[in-house]
């Protein structure tokens, strides 16, 4: 502990946060972030758009949360001095991703998750206390998006803490019906919502991309996205025009001469931002839920693509491709999510009970399944 303490005090002496910040205003958990890096903070500025402003130290009024973003080489020192836990992934996830490492400090748990493949660390206190911030420590100017990733995760472990349910879904609104698509990895939905957020003949909005928070509200449910821009590989973007922008020329006629399964499945990711390819305005934080479409299908040309409503709680076979686990960051107020627990299935299927629930099954086809969500979308009572 005299270790931790030392080596905290060391970092904020050696390394003092710039005097202006950016306060993020999304919905219901305003955030405020300090760097010791102006460039960290102008990258976060872009990336954030319309929801960040600049603000100056000591400028906020009550307790607004606050991150603290150091750009430091100590972190390294601190991952030699101490044992740590591989956090279990998802199934069907291999290989390490996260390590944590458990201790108290000032009568507190606190958490600090190390980025195995990076070597950056994060520091998460209990919620609602003030004693010490939630902070990164290592090249954040090397690695921006696992800093976006970790002040999203305050954003969603607020919602959380207040009865929201986390999706491992995408949502968009399409000619005003909320849609959420889920799918297991690589299975699509981010694919087919961003086809459909190109449909120029249709009125479209953009609310999440991989995860999204859902919560009942009367006879209704409410959809809240992460305000997280789509990261999309490849075989996603050279087949969709609005996408093309990320790539030039020469990279779209390379990959697009690759073999179709190496494409689908090849791991190099793209930020789009939506409001720059989709248009102004094109992102929505939040809308109502009317349909859940689940991507169950397959490649095989021999099958039909095809779109059929079903009772979700007749086919809890399908519930598992919409559950997703807060992950290693998350705490309330008995203490921090235990390594390997799971989502609460009948939680789920509680609130999806009157959601009109859709399975695409079939062949994989983006073009078939966008006409079909679009025909479900003109049937869809609003």
């Amino acid at each position: 502990m005299q270790y931790l303490e030392a080596l905290l005090l060391q970092i904020k002496l050696a390394h003092p946060l710039q005097s202006q910040g950016l306060r993020l205003n999304l919905l219901a958990y305003p955030i405020e972030l300090y760097s010791t890096s102006k460039r960290v903070l102008e990258i976060l500025d872009d990336y954030f758009g319309d929801l960040a402003e600049t603000i100056q130290s000591g400028s906020s009024q009550g307790q607004v949360p606050k991150i603290h973003i150091y750009q430091v080489s100590e972190a390294e020192s601190f991952i030699q001095h101490y044992p740590w836990e591989d956090w279990q992934r998802e199934a069907g996830k291999t290989g390490r991703k996260d390590a944590i490492y458990d201790i108290e400090h000032l009568g507190q748990p606190v958490r600090f998750l190390q980025k195995v493949k990076t070597g950056m660390l994060f520091l998460q206190p209990m919620p609602n206390q003030h004693t010490l911030h939630a902070a990164s420590f290592g090249d954040a100017e090397k690695h921006p998006n696992q800093i976006v990733n970790f002040i999203l995760t305050q954003y969603l472990n607020h919602h959380l803490r207040n009865g929201w349910l986390l999706a491992h879904t995408s949502g968009m609104q399409l000619d005003g019906v909320g849609i959420t698509f889920a799918g297991l990895s690589g299975g699509g939905k981010s694919t087919l919502m961003l086809h459909l957020l190109a449909q120029e003949a249709h009125q479209s909005r953009f609310i999440s991309n991989d995860r999204l928070l859902l919560q009942q509200e009367g006879n209704s449910i409410l959809m809240r996205g992460i305000p997280k821009q789509p990261r999309i590989n490849p075989g996603t973007i050279v087949h969709n025009p609005k996408l093309h922008p990320l790539l030039s020329a020469r990279e779209r006629e390379e990959f697009l001469q690759m073999d179709s399964e190496e494409l689908r499945y090849l791991e190099q990711k793209f930020d789009a931002d939506v409001d720059r390819l989709f248009g102004a305005g094109c992102f929505l934080q939040e809308a109502k839920l009317d349909m859940l479409v689940i991507l169950n299908w397959q490649l095989d040309p021999n099958l039909p693509t095809e779109l059929n409503e079903v009772d979700i709680r007749q086919r809890k076979d399908l519930i598992s491709a919409v559950m997703k686990t807060p992950g290693p960051f998350y705490a309330d107020n008995e203490g921090f999510l235990k390594n390997g627990t799971l989502p609460e299935m009948d939680a789920y299927l509680q609130l999806l009970q009157n959601c009109r629930v859709m399975e695409l099954s079939g062949h994989i086809d983006f073009d078939a399944a966008q006409h079909l969500v679009l025909q479900a979308v003109e049937t869809q009572p609003l």
